[in-house]
């Protein structure tokens, strides 16, 4: 393999860093499994990167192999989440908002893997329908009616209204 071929996909390794981290974390819920995830994608970027077909694609193809690796880790600790080392989003001052952002955490960990995923990819990374159903290989209606079955199950298990 060309050397400056895999300069430049280290680069846009390096560049999209924080991508990687955020969906890692997302996935993972820590920062140790999120790093190891990460280092097993970039190790593996390298392996497979003269199976890239189109240099054009590189990031939907990391973060894919990105999210097998974390979906490799979880499936390895057993599905256990740490939930102490959440980023806390509310004011810490207010322990109904806080006790409310870990309850809808956690009833979305509860949720089978293929719902999961995509609710964490669509309300936590904020990606779009579409490049869901790219970056999972599953068709755009199927991204959409178990996005719909996953806000249904959140909605039974914690009341009110999950509509966007």
């Amino acid at each position: 393999m060309d050397p400056t071929e895999i300069e430049k996909a280290m680069e846009r390794v390096v560049e999209n860093k924080n991508l990687y981290y955020r969906i890692a974390y997302s996935f993972t819920g820590n920062q140790a499994d999120s790093l190891d995830a990460i280092s097993e994608m970039t190790l593996s970027v390298l392996e497979k990167l003269g199976q890239l077909r189109d240099p054009e694609q590189f990031l939907p193809w990391s973060k894919k192999i990105l999210m097998n690796a974390c979906r490799k880790r979880l499936r390895d600790r057993k599905r256990t989440t740490v939930v102490a080392e959440f980023p806390q989003v509310a004011d810490p001052y207010d322990e109904n908002q806080w006790a409310e952002q870990w309850m809808v955490r956690q009833a979305v960990y509860d949720l089978p893997p293929k719902f999961k995923e995509i609710v964490i990819m669509r309300y936590y990374l904020d990606m779009e329908y579409q490049d869901i159903a790219h970056t999972i290989g599953l068709p755009l209606g199927t991204v959409k009616s178990r996005l719909n079955r996953a806000m249904s199950a959140l909605q039974k298990e914690l009341g009110g209204d999950f509509n966007e």
